[in-house]
């Protein structure tokens, strides 16, 4: 493949075919994918430990940060739950997969699937909540992080609890 010109983001096969919209598209359905994977949460049957781990470099400061804005959404979420009487469970952190996530929490939300996704920019958020919108997606949206609820057998329960969890906590819900 040859590049246009220097510093251009355009690219070209052998035969001088824009191949960059191949790629885009290639890669949204890889994401979109993905999302319809986890977006929904999972049987509980998966076994991870045995998947190779991701190793990032990044500063202490910088992994105390994150974990702790991670742990903030976290808590967010869970104590809405809490606070307006919903059953849930304990959120289970898992791998991220190609979700865009920099962190994936799986929770059981009166008694469905449903999971927590912390993105680490708006980008991400976004092109995410676009994904699940196009899929039928509930989810409660506060700063950079969701509650994605169950779409499958608990739709009516998750479109009944969206807007209360997004008005708790000043979010706001999708897909409702």
């Amino acid at each position: 493949m040859k590049q246009n010109e220097p510093g251009s983001t355009t690219e070209f096969d052998d035969f001088g075919r824009d191949v960059t919209t191949k790629k885009l598209a290639a890669g949204s359905v890889v994401l979109a994918s993905t999302l319809v994977l986890t977006a929904c949460g999972n049987d509980g049957d998966d076994d991870f430990s045995t998947a190779s781990p991701v190793e990032t470099v990044q500063s202490a400061e910088d992994a105390e940060h994150s974990v702790s804005d991670i742990q903030a959404a976290v808590d967010i979420f869970v104590g809405a739950l809490d606070d307006l009487g919903i059953d849930h469970s304990e959120p289970e952190r898992r791998q991220v997969g190609g979700s865009g996530a920099k962190a994936v929490f799986d929770i059981d939300v009166n008694g469905f699937d449903s999971g927590i996704n912390v993105f680490p920019d708006a980008d991400a958020l976004e092109t995410w909540q676009g994904l699940s919108d196009s899929f039928g997606g509930i989810h409660v949206a506060k700063d950079l992080a969701v509650l994605s609820l169950n779409t499958d057998e608990g739709i009516g329960d998750s479109a009944e609890i969206a807007p209360q969890i997004a008005e708790h906590v000043g979010g706001v819900a999708r897909g409702v």
